[in-house]
């Protein structure tokens, strides 16, 4: 750090993510559209044609590409690929290659991810991960995407393979009146079977067993084909801290919810942390966020050194390389996500000046998108999407993003330090 100037490493990837159930559209091979279908629904909404990136991925690239950002992290969607048990679809493998191909030809390195939260119905039919079959099922998988796909060298294997681990259990608390269970109960009729079938609803000795020997069949299949492509896996990482007296229940909480995980991938060529707040252990043995801190409309407490923090943890935890595969802030306020990044980006640069080994940040979301089971509401992305007309707009936090990483840096100019004049809401583009 030179003159207020905070350098990144020389290589440092700078990038954005998605996940094709949430941008593609029209994914009706899979469990996720069946859930959003069914009646009564556990979603606010169903995905639809989402904000149509199948057909415009390469537009999107153009903006990415223009804003300064230099990768793209996105999901291959195995409902697609793989629409009947052992049957791929080459028509498919050819739009990611295609997709592959237009962040290569704009100058971004494609990060793929193959295993994004949904699953082919057939499968989730035959049980999903709770099958023992589900991790040779997803070796298979990776093993065919990886031999027709080419021009990426880092992939991740599933996306926040833990995070059943601390959402499932108050999820099903949730799910006790009348309304709730003839959710659950719909749901199970369109799955032919349970709820646990579901990714989200794993329960916790299914993620520990047929999860984490699926991301190690996974990795072990993608490197058959090309043993040097860099492959990790993604957590969902909360800040865990305590009120004085609660120490040991945010032990518990970080034994319970990431200590398992974090061992089993150990030397792997990385860990991907997806952080977005803090949780507080207190003395009444409750935990959530610290008590009168402003949040997000997620709920999560808005907290952007919690970032640094996680890493700070995970580093310790495992001495494994660290790519940043998702943080972000959710709201309509444009003007507090621009303020929210490098304000997560300067506490992340502490942690790597300290000796932290952190090799990339990718903000969530590139767009606004279908955010799960709030529907359209929730707004992450650095574009917002008119959705009657799938017009993308810039927003101010996307071209200061983007100024920080042309410089690789944080403070280079004004305006890495405050966000950028972008008229009314954002700049459109007619895309």
């Amino acid at each position: 750090m030179t003159g207020g100037v905070k350098t990144f490493p020389k290589g440092f990837i700078w990038g954005a993510a998605t996940a094709a159930h949430q941008v593609e559209g029209g994914n009706v091979n899979s469990d996720c559209w069946a859930l959003e279908h069914a009646s009564p629904s556990l979603f606010r909404e169903p995905s639809g044609d989402a904000v149509d990136q199948y057909h415009r991925f390469g537009d999107d690239m153009a903006i990415l590409s223009a804003l300064g950002l230099q990768s793209y992290r996105f999901s291959i969607e195995w409902a697609r690929i793989e629409p009947e048990d052992g049957v791929f679809s080459q028509a498919a493998l050819d739009h990611y290659q295609r997709c592959i191909d237009a962040c290569l030809s704009r100058g971004l390195a494609p990060v793929l991810t193959y295993h994004h939260f949904t699953l082919p119905l057939w499968l989730a039919r035959q049980g999903g991960m709770t099958s023992p079959e589900f991790p040779d099922r997803f070796a298979r998988f990776c093993e065919h995407a990886t031999r027709h796909l080419r021009g990426f060298d880092i992939a991740c294997t599933i996306n926040e393979l833990n995070l059943p681990l601390f959402i499932r259990e108050p999820l099903m608390a949730r799910m006790t009146s009348e309304k709730a269970l003839a959710r659950i109960a719909a749901a199970e009729a369109v799955l032919h079977g349970s709820i646990n079938s579901f990714f989200l609803y794993s329960p916790r000795e299914v993620i520990l067993n047929q999860g984490l020997a699926a991301h190690a069949k996974g990795r072990d299949a993608i490197k058959s084909v090309r043993s040097e492509i860099q492959v990790g896996v993604t957590f969902a990482v909360q800040d865990e801290q305590a009120e004085p007296g609660a120490e040991a229940l945010r032990d518990q909480r970080r034994d319970d919810f990431y200590g398992v995980c974090l061992d089993a991938v150990k030397g792997d060529d990385f860990i991907g942390v997806q952080t977005y707040s803090r949780v507080v252990s207190k003395r009444d043995g409750s935990s959530g966020p610290e008590d009168g801190h402003p949040r997000t409309v997620m709920g999560y407490e808005d907290r952007p050194q919690a970032l640094a923090a996680t890493c700070r943890f995970v580093w310790e935890r495992t001495a494994t390389p660290i790519i940043v595969t998702e943080n972000g802030w959710a709201g309509d306020d444009d003007r507090r996500r621009a303020a929210f990044v490098p304000e997560a980006l300067s506490e992340l640069h502490d942690a790597i000046a300290e000796g932290v080994d952190v090799r990339g940040y990718f903000y969530w979301s590139l767009l606004d998108n279908y955010e799960w089971a709030a529907g359209y509401g929730p707004k992450f992305g650095l574009i917002g999407v008119d959705r009657a007309t799938q017009q993308r707009r810039i927003k101010p936090s996307a071209v200061l993003l983007g100024d920080i990483a042309r410089a690789n840096a944080l403070g280079a100019d004004d305006r890495s330090t405050e966000a950028p004049q972008v008229m009314g809401d954002g700049a459109p583009v007619g895309l």
